[in-house]
């Protein structure tokens, strides 16, 4: 019986000729066809987004009768249940990625799967970016990491591993992710509705290559290095093993899978940031267990940013953009996090960039509390209280 599923998701349920929500169905459906790729969605576009929706949902009742007709990851849960294999309250974990077509895939299957399966859906976004080779590579190393941490959520035996949506990338490296951790992955072939479940094939890397290669290893993971600066034994390591490297115009870094296997938890204390939070974020992820997968993808989302250059000013700092915060005596950085539809993450932070840790001063998930404590300078000047690490902390929660 399988009690906890990971799905990847693409945007079948939308493009699918004869599915419930196919933007095909009627001309208001195929209003939306030419948003579903965009990833900056402004008011207007939410608006858009909000009025299709309800405008959907007129055609859910039909799903009880034409179940094999709305997605393969709906079909998925759907053949698990006629099998016998998915017990009564199941966890589904979701992998949308940051467009309008996953927003939308995302609402409708929560919802249908809520409804129809008691499941307890929970979402997690990634941000594939097929136009440019450098920041796939760095966007799919990210993503394989946080597969490999919503699969380590539930054991081989009762987890359901369906690589079956998104770019063909994401299923390619979802199936070597789910075989390194040992993890047999589902298949559906849409066509017939026959669920497939394809066993793992061994993939191991001896840890006595890591601790050999550890000062390589480190280089290429904290940015692009130059053939031409290697060692003739690190040239002849990354020509070698060309699946933890990645090759360019003469600079080398490592590859998705690389970065992949050095945040694997074996290798996590040589590799990872600490984690230093004060009192009242102990408190706060407390009191919010519920949203500690929100909290985890955002505390590593802003140290991405911070340790690869990623964010722009006013996410990173953007006490700036407080006319009544007294920018001279800031001691701690606020930033402008996601949202996840319910919560916005907004921290007072500082990093520290030679020993790469990040203190968290203060937390905020309500937005108007934010604006309202941030503008006076809330966990901005002072230390809030003495600094707990919960690196390892991180690496274990549960939502």
């Amino acid at each position: 019986m399988y009690q906890h599923i990971v799905i990847t998701c693409g945007i079948s349920l939308l493009t699918g000729k004869a599915n419930v929500f196919s933007i095909n169905r009627d001309e208001t459906m195929a209003e939306i066809r030419s948003l579903l790729d965009v990833k900056e969605i402004n008011k207007e576009i939410e608006k858009k987004v909000e009025r299709w929706l309800q405008y959907a949902k007129q055609f859910s009742h039909e799903v009880v009768h034409r179940p094999n007709h709305v997605s393969a990851e709906y079909s998925t849960v759907h053949e698990l249940r006629k099998k016998g294999k998915l017990v009564e309250r199941p966890t589904i974990v979701l992998f949308v990625t940051q467009t309008v077509g996953g927003r939308i895939v995302e609402s409708i299957l929560t919802s249908l799967l809520e409804m129809h399966f008691q499941a307890n859906v929970r979402v997690i976004y990634v941000d594939i970016d097929v136009k440019n080779p450098k920041r796939m590579h760095e966007t799919l190393g990210e993503y394989m990491s946080k597969l490999s941490y919503a699969l380590s959520k539930g054991e081989p035996t009762s987890t359901c591993f369906a690589p079956i949506g998104g770019y063909k990338v994401m299923t390619s490296l979802g199936y070597i992710v789910g075989a390194f951790l040992n993890y047999p992955t589902a298949y559906l072939h849409e066509d017939h509705q026959v669920l497939h479940e394809i066993p793992p094939v061994p993939i191991h890397i001896k840890e006595e290559f890591v601790y050999e290669h550890l000062d390589l290893l480190r280089k290429c993971q904290k940015d692009v290095v130059s053939v031409q600066e290697l060692s003739y034994q690190e040239k002849r390591c990354v020509e070698q093993y060309p699946s933890l490297f990645y090759q360019e115009d003469g600079f080398v870094c490592l590859s998705a899978f690389g970065e992949f296997l050095l945040e694997h938890e074996k290798y996590r204390h040589l590799f990872d940031t600490a984690y230093f939070v004060s009192k009242q974020i102990l408190d706060v992820m407390e009191h919010n267990r519920h949203q500690s997968l929100f909290i985890f993808q955002q505390f590593h989302e802003l140290v991405k940013k911070l340790k690869y250059k990623e964010g722009n000013m006013f996410e990173l700092q953007h006490e700036k953009e407080f006319k009544t915060i007294r920018q001279k005596q800031i001691k701690y950085h606020l930033y402008k996090g996601a949202s996840n539809g319910q919560t916005a993450f907004r921290l007072a932070y500082r990093y520290d960039e030679q020993k790469d840790r990040l203190y968290a001063n203060y937390l905020w998930l309500d937005h108007k509390r934010y604006e309202r404590e941030a503008s006076q300078g809330r966990g901005l000047y002072e230390d809030w209280s003495e600094f707990f690490d919960i690196t390892n902390d991180l690496m274990t929660v549960v939502k």
